[in-house]
C-alpha cells in the first residue's frame, strides 16, 4: 500500500512539474482614457512613436531606427537595457502595433510582448485612446506567480502614459502647440 501511495505521489509531482514548465498562455492587459479632443489631434500625439519615451514610465529613449509605418523598427531603452521593436500593423489615423524582439536585449522575462495603441471617436467631441499589451511568460509557473504583479505593473505604466498623452492632447487642442521638443 505504501509503495502504491509513493508511486502515485511521485507521478503527481512529476506531472505537476512537467505542466509547470510548459509554456504559459498569452495574456492581455488593456487600459483606456477619454480625451475631449478630435481624433486627428489625439492621433498626432499617439502616433509619434519616436517620442513615446517622453510620455511612458521608465523609458529613457525610443528612437525610430528604420522605416515608417508597417515594418518600422524602433529602439527602446530603460535603466535595465535596450531592445528593438518592429511595427506589425499600421492603420493611419486609427491604430498601430509593435512586437518586441525579446531576444534583442529585452530585460523582462517574456517570450512574447506585443503592444497595440489605438484612437477612436468617443461621443460628440471626444476620443478614446486604448493601450493593449499581449504577453507570455516562458513557463506556466511564472504566470502563476507573476501575472497579478505584471497586470499591476502594466496598469500603472499605462495610467501614466495615458494621463501624459491626455495632457499633451489638451495643450495642442487649446492651440498651445507641440510640447514634445
Amino acid at each position: 500500500m505504501k509503495r502504491k501511495l509513493l508511486i502515485g505521489f511521485t507521478v503527481a509531482i512529476v506531472a505537476l512539474l512537467v505542466f509547470a514548465f510548459t509554456p504559459s498562455v498569452i495574456d492581455n492587459h488593456q487600459d483606456e482614457i477619454i480625451v475631449e479632443a478630435p481624433v486627428q489631434i489625439v492621433w498626432q500625439v499617439v502616433a509619434d512613436v519616436g517620442n513615446y519615451y517622453k510620455y511612458a514610465t521608465g523609458l529613457s529613449e525610443s528612437p525610430v531606427i528604420s522605416g515608417k509605418g508597417l515594418g518600422m523598427v524602433r529602439s527602446c531603452s530603460d535603466e535595465s537595457g535596450t531592445w528593438q521593436e518592429t511595427c506589425t500593423a499600421w492603420d493611419e489615423g486609427e491604430s498601430y502595433s509593435f512586437r518586441v524582439d525579446v531576444n534583442s536585449g529585452f530585460p523582462y522575462p517574456f517570450t512574447v510582448f506585443n503592444g497595440t495603441w489605438s484612437v477612436e471617436e468617443s461621443g460628440r467631441y471626444g476620443s478614446k485612446i486604448i493601450v493593449s499589451f499581449d504577453y507570455q511568460f516562458p513557463y506556466r509557473w511564472m504566470h502563476w506567480f507573476y501575472n497579478e504583479d505584471t497586470h499591476g505593473f502594466i496598469s500603472k505604466g499605462n495610467e501614466t502614459l495615458l494621463t501624459n498623452w491626455k495632457a499633451e492632447v489638451i495643450k495642442r487642442s487649446r492651440g498651445l502647440g507641440e510640447t514634445t521638443d
